[in-house]
C-alpha cells in the first residue's frame, strides 16, 4: 500500500509546491485552460480523418489562396468548362431544349421522333459491345421481352405489398437466385437495391448500427485495400465511417495481408475488394477477430459465380468461406439486367435487420423501408427477375465462358 501512496504523496507535494504563490484566480485559469487544452488536442487527434490528411487539406487550401497557384486552377478549370461546352454545344447544336411544359401534350410519334434524336446524339455505336464498364450487354431478344415486362410493371411499387405482392414474390426469388449462387444457406438474404453504390452504402450502414448497438462501436472503422470502388469513400461521408486505407501490392494488385491485420482494432469494418484480393486470408481475419466480412463483387460477381462451371476454377470467394458474411453484386453488369438493379447479401439476418430504417413516432403512422428509397419502380425488379429467368445457368456459364476466350484471345494479342 505505501508503494502505492508514495507516488501520489510526492506528486500532490510537488503540484502544491508548484502552485504555492499563486493566486486562487490564477489557479482556477491554470486549471480551466489546461482541460480546454486537453479537451482540444483529443478532439484534433482522434478526429475520423488523420492528421496527415487533415494536414494535407490544410496545406492545399492555403496553396490555392497564393495568387499565381489560384489564376493557374481557375485557367485549368475555365478551359475545362469551355471544353464541355463545345462538346455539349457540338452534339446539340441544331435541337431545340424543352424548358416549359408544351401548351398542349405531345402526341406520340412527336415524342418518338424527339427520343430518337435525343438518342442518336452520341457519337460512338454502343450496341457494337465496345463501350466496356457502360453497357454490358444488347440482347434484342432480351431488350424485347423486358420492354413487355416493363410495360406491365412500370407503375408498380413494392413499397405497398398488399398492392403489388407479384412484384415482391419476384424479388423474393431473385434474391434467393442469387444467394444460391454465391452458396448461401437457408439463413442466407438480402435486398434489391438500385446499383452497386447503394448495395455498398446499405453493407456499411448495415455494419455500422450492428456495432454500435450490439458490440457498442461509438467510431467504426471501415479496413480497407486502396483498390476499393469510391463507393465506399461516399458511403464513410454519408455514415461518418473512419476508413483505414490498406496498400496493395504493386504487381499483383491483391491487398497486404499483414498490413491489414495490423490496422485491426476493435471496431466492425468491412474488408472490400476490388481486385481478387486473397478473400480467404481476408475471412479468416474476420472470424479471428470477430468482425464482419464485405465483398464487394459488383462488377464481376455474376462472373465469379459461374467460373468453376464454366472450366475456369478460381479461389473461393463467397460464402462458403465462413468469414464471409456479405457479398454486394449487380445484376445490371454482367448480370445482363437493364440499369438499374443490384443486390446485397447476408449471411445471417441478424445483419440485414440494421440495414432497415423504420421511423415509429410519424404522423402518417409506422414507415418503414429496406433501402435508400422509399417508393422504388416495381418495374426494375420485374426486367431483373425476367433476364435472370432469360439466361438460365447454361446462359450465363456460356456469356462467362465466351467471356473468358475473349480476354485469353486479347492478352495473346
Amino acid at each position: 500500500m505505501d508503494l502505492v501512496k508514495f507516488p501520489i504523496n510526492s506528486l500532490k507535494l510537488r503540484i502544491n509546491t508548484q502552485f504555492c504563490s499563486k493566486e486562487p484566480w490564477q489557479v482556477v485559469t491554470i486549471t480551466a485552460s489546461t482541460v480546454f487544452l486537453s479537451v482540444w488536442l483529443y478532439e484534433f487527434i482522434f478526429q475520423d480523418e488523420s492528421i496527415v490528411d487533415r494536414s494535407k487539406r490544410v496545406a492545399f487550401r492555403l496553396l490555392r489562396r497564393i495568387p499565381a497557384i489560384r489564376k493557374k486552377i481557375d485557367n485549368e478549370l475555365k478551359s475545362i468548362n469551355e471544353s464541355f461546352e463545345r462538346d455539349v454545344e457540338k452534339r446539340t447544336k441544331d435541337l431545340l431544349y424543352i424548358n416549359n411544359l408544351p401548351g398542349n401534350g405531345f402526341q406520340k410519334d412527336k415524342i418518338m421522333k424527339i427520343l430518337n434524336e435525343n438518342l442518336n446524339l452520341s457519337d460512338y455505336d454502343w450496341k457494337a459491345g465496345c463501350a466496356s464498364g457502360a453497357v454490358y450487354s444488347y440482347d434484342e431478344k432480351l431488350i424485347s421481352i423486358v420492354s413487355e415486362v416493363y410495360g406491365k410493371t412500370s407503375y408498380t411499387n413494392p413499397l405497398h405489398p398488399d398492392l403489388f405482392p407479384g412484384l415482391c414474390k419476384m424479388e423474393a426469388e431473385i434474391v434467393r437466385i442469387v444467394c444460391n449462387l454465391f452458396h448461401g444457406d437457408e439463413n442466407s438474404c438480402g435486398s434489391m437495391t438500385s446499383g452497386g453504390t447503394e448495395s455498398i452504402l446499405m453493407a456499411c450502414k448495415a455494419y455500422r448500427d450492428y456495432g454500435r448497438e450490439i458490440k457498442g462501436i461509438k467510431y467504426p472503422e471501415m479496413v480497407v485495400p486502396s483498390t476499393i470502388h469510391s463507393a465506399f469513400d461516399k458511403a464513410s461521408q454519408y455514415l461518418k465511417l473512419k476508413v483505414r486505407s490498406i496498400p496493395v501490392d504493386p504487381t499483383t494488385y491483391q491487398v497486404d495481408i499483414k498490413a491489414m491485420r495490423q490496422a485491426i482494432t476493435s471496431s466492425a469494418p468491412n474488408f472490400p475488394y476490388g481486385t481478387m484480393d486473397d478473400i480467404k486470408a481476408i475471412s479468416e481475419l474476420g472470424l479471428k477477430y470477430n468482425i464482419p466480412v464485405h465483398v464487394d463483387s459488383c462488377l464481376g460477381g455474376f462472373l465469379t459465380c459461374f467460373m468453376e462451371d464454366a472450366g475456369f476454377p478460381i479461389p473461393i470467394c463467397d460464402f462458403r468461406l465462413p468469414g464471409v458474411t456479405s457479398i454486394s453484386a449487380d445484376t445490371h453488369k454482367y448480370g445482363y439486367a437493364p440499369k438499374g438493379t443490384s443486390l446485397v447479401l447476408y449471411r445471417e439476418k441478424k445483419y440485414r435487420h440494421h440495414q432497415y430504417t423504420v421511423t415509429t413516432d410519424w404522423p402518417g403512422g409506422v414507415y418503414g423501408s429496406p433501402t435508400v428509397s422509399g417508393s422504388r419502380a416495381g418495374g426494375n425488379i420485374a426486367v431483373c427477375w425476367a433476364s435472370l429467368l432469360y439466361y438460365g445457368l447454361e446462359g450465363y456459364v456460356k456469356a462467362t465462358r465466351d467471356i473468358i476466350y475473349c480476354t485469353n484471345y486479347i492478352e495473346k494479342g
